[in-house]
């Protein structure tokens, strides 16, 4: 009774059928996840489903908010991966024996079941010309085998059963031997590909990692199965140190990139790597793959960019110097209310008050000034439409310009990592190639039999293809039209004339 459950069960795994249903199956799942929208939590999709209690029970069920990690999803694919096992190890050891043992002397039984065949007579004296010619046309098309004057090959009996009593010599060719494998080949590419998704799905990360410009994140925030997210750790450092963007005249985005930096824990302040990431242009590092997904600016996250240059007075060597400060990217500072830059001078300037329009002359600057050793400090307004109040009004030993404002962004980094990609791409390197092999190759094999009878030697060819057989057949004739001509060619010399007692069947 047991063994009777095992081999119905063997049986519905080998089953063509079984295969048809799974993949139709996987088919209608993935049209599924098309359909319902995967991107959006669960908690959306109950609120979308709430008006009906029984769909949102058929809903939550078949896991429909996340068909590919749901449960009856893997299901699937785990039974057609036990269908192509149970289907290869049916037929292939059969195939495996047949390729490696094949039939390589011609009997009378196996030539009644192959189509292509021919029947020649040569003289006895031509024996050895004819041997040669047919060993060279053999071996000019595969794998060559030949068998001469085979003892167990003496006694062969014709269709009546009686002996021949003759030597019999064979030769044997195949080419494309393992063209038959093709199919299995598929089979073993398409149980890589599987086993290598469903591990990645399961085992990859894709998440999002926010990281405001000027600090670190090592923290990803990924959706996981049944459209759950957790916080998964990755076990570095990546700081943004500077977002850019760029704008159309309408201020429109077009384009941003991040400069990221990586710190391993107890590295110190040396970053493991640096670059920068835009759109298309993502950053790698230990599996991990950083995308330039999005950007958010932060409310009252603005930077104050100011200009600090020693006041030149009446020198003229100095007022060279103070334009060309004023005219470099590096006197430009970027700072935050209550921070400082020290000049070159000693003096510490700290903007300590921000105002967007200061008594109707537009955006202006509250900055501490402070004195080397303590000194007195000062306090005075720069103006964003007047770059030469400072200069002209204040006159002190630097001068401050305020230059204006860097909205600061919170950049959105895209985090994938899929660690048996590489598998999968193996994979579908061995598909295409058993592909390659199943429809454009074909097994082909050649037989010629050479008996002595009646004081002359009858030949018999024989071609069997597994597939493409009317290419077959146009290789075949030009096979069995060399090998005629040549048995003409030795009547002639032996003889004065070809023998009419050729034939075809």
């Amino acid at each position: 009774m047991f063994s009777k459950i095992v081999e119905a069960i063997w049986k519905l795994f080998c089953s063509l059928r079984l295969t048809v249903v799974l993949i139709a199956s996987l088919t209608a799942g993935c049209f599924w996840g098309m359909f319902f929208d995967q991107t959006k939590t669960l908690a959306e999709h109950k609120e979308e489903w709430s008006t009906a209690i029984w769909q949102l029970y058929f809903y939550e069920t078949l896991e429909l908010n996340d068909v590919f990690h749901s449960w009856w999803f893997g299901f699937l694919i785990i039974f057609l991966a036990l269908n192509l096992i149970a289907c290869s190890a049916e037929r292939l050891p059969k195939i495996w024996i047949d390729i490696h043992e094949p039939i390589r002397e011609l009997s009378d039984r196996q030539l009644r079941g192959i189509k292509h065949k021919t029947r020649l007579t040569i003289p006895k004296e031509a024996w050895g010309q004819f041997a040669q010619v047919a060993q060279d046309v053999m071996s000019m098309k595969g794998r060559h085998v030949f068998v001469s004057n085979n003892s167990l090959s003496l006694n062969d009996s014709n269709e009546s059963g009686a002996s021949m009593g003759a030597a019999t010599t064979y030769f044997f060719n195949e080419r494309d031997r393992y063209a038959r494998t093709g199919v299995y080949l598929v089979h073993i590419a398409l149980l890589i590909i599987m086993f290598s998704s469903f591990m990645t799905t399961y085992q990859g990360i894709d998440g999002m990692l926010m990281i405001v410009e000027g600090s670190g994140n090592q923290y990803v925030r990924v959706r996981g199965p049944g459209g759950f997210s957790y916080r998964h750790d990755l076990g570095f450092m990546v700081r943004c140190d500077d977002f850019r963007l760029k704008t159309f005249t309408n201020g429109a985005p077009l384009d941003f990139e991040s400069d990221l930096a990586i710190y391993r824990q107890g590295g110190g302040l040396r970053s493991e790597i640096e670059s920068t990431i835009q759109v298309n242009h993502p950053l790698e590092y230990e599996g991990y793959t950083f995308y330039q997904a999005s950007y958010q600016p932060l409310p009252g996250a603005q930077a104050i960019l100011l200009d600090v240059c020693e006041n030149p007075g009446a020198d003229p060597a100095a007022l060279v110097a103070y334009r060309s400060c004023k005219e470099s990217a590096s006197s430009i500072y970027k700072l935050n209310i209550g921070e400082k830059i020290r000049a070159e001078n000693g003096f510490e300037y700290m903007p300590v008050n921000f105002r967007e329009d200061y008594m109707g002359l537009g955006a202006a600057v509250r900055i501490q000034r402070f004195a080397p050793n303590g000194g007195p400090t000062e306090r005075f307004w720069v103006f964003r439409n007047y770059p030469k109040f400072d200069e002209q009004v204040r006159r002190g030993p630097n001068i401050v310009g305020f230059r204006g404002f860097d909205q600061r962004y919170a950049t959105g980094i895209q985090v994938g990592k899929s660690p048996y990609i590489n598998i999968v791409f193996v994979g579908f390197i061995l598909m295409f190639s058993g592909m390659y092999m199943a429809f454009f190759m074909s097994q082909r094999r050649y037989w010629i039999r050479a008996r002595e009878r009646d004081g002359e030697i009858q030949i018999t060819l024989a071609g069997a293809a597994r597939r493409h057989q009317e290419s077959f057949a146009e290789e075949y004739k030009r096979f069995e039209s060399f090998l005629r001509k040549s048995a003409e060619r030795f009547h002639e010399e032996v003889q004065g004339s070809p023998d009419e007692g050729m034939k075809d069947e």
